[in-house]
């Protein structure tokens, strides 16, 4: 989970013939933090990166790794400088097989924030066939002792001579529809700017399913995950199914399959005649994300 300390540790062996001198350890440090034994207040002393090792000899090191960061990507030890004895001559390697993790984005407020749903959806005059909620309809009957005010029905109350109430009747609530569109990310590994952008569009995009979920109202849910995916979440436990799938990284079996996403939102916009698409885009425009909402005609 994004923010959390997590156990690391490194197993550090001289496989050689020669005494290792000063080993530095290049630790990722721009996505993560990385603390091992000694390091004070995750400040880390540069000392405590290296190691001397006799021929045959082997060190390990404890610590922690604290990813700020959602996506996928590399952490801990990326690469490592050898010295000769007398500082003369030296060497660096990339690890080549570094230890990668998926790290899960967090729940928050930040859709609901920019989005509004409530006032999104009230501001709408579509309609739904999926979900109906109680509002007060045209037909009349005497007011009974526990009825809301808003359902009184003030020009009939005073034709009647006494207090007239609207009868609730079942209107369909607006179906919102999320498409997510994600950047093909296969040469962006570590790539910090990348990386934080996925960061903002994972979080956008679970935090605005669980704001429906939790609330037992449906949200359709289209994203690239290998295939095109095409939800439907009206529950914790669907938003569970597609929390953990989201989480383990958006990405196209082709790069023809991005341009299939854009039509088939476009395609949505203009035939979703009740509902709302919102239209989310991981890219460069703008500072964090690019939004676009549509309401059908």
């Amino acid at each position: 989970m994004k923010g959390e300390d997590q156990p690391y540790s490194l197993t550090i062996e001289n496989a050689g013939f020669f005494r290792i001198n000063d080993s530095l350890l290049r630790m990722e440090d721009e996505l993560t933090m990385t603390r091992f034994a000694g390091d004070e207040e995750g400040v880390a002393d540069e000392k405590m990166n290296m190691v001397n090792l006799t021929p045959g000899e082997r060190v390990l090191i404890d610590g922690q790794v604290n990813c700020k960061y959602a996506g996928n990507y590399d952490v801990g030890l990326l690469r490592v400088s050898f010295f000769d004895p007398f500082g003369i001559y030296g060497a660096s390697f990339d690890i080549p097989s570094p230890y990668r993790v998926t790290v899960m984005p967090m729940i928050t407020d930040v859709a609901n924030n920019v989005l509004d749903f409530e006032n999104l959806k009230n501001g709408s005059r579509i309609k739904s066939l999926l979900l109906k909620e109680p509002t007060p309809g045209n037909e009349i009957r005497p007011y009974r002792v526990g009825d809301p005010i808003k359902q009184i029905h003030w020009k009939a109350s005073a034709a009647a001579g006494e207090m007239m109430t609207r009868t609730p009747e079942l209107l369909d609530l607006k179906k919102i529809s999320l498409i997510l569109i994600s950047e093909i990310s296969e040469l962006k590994k570590n790539d910090p700017v990348f990386i934080k952008r996925r960061d903002y569009f994972l979080e956008f995009a679970v935090s605005a399913v669980y704001y429906h979920a939790q609330k037992g109202e449906s949200i359709q849910v289209v994203y690239p995950r290998g295939e095109i995916k095409n939800i439907q979440v009206a529950t914790l436990e669907n938003f569970s199914e597609f929390y953990e799938d989201i989480s383990k990284g958006p990405f196209y079996n082709r790069d023809s399959d991005k341009e299939k996403l854009e039509t088939q939102s476009e395609s949505m916009a203009q035939n979703g005649q009740d509902g709302i698409i919102i239209t989310v885009r991981e890219s460069e425009y703008g500072t964090e994300h690019f939004l676009e909402i549509r309401n059908g005609d």
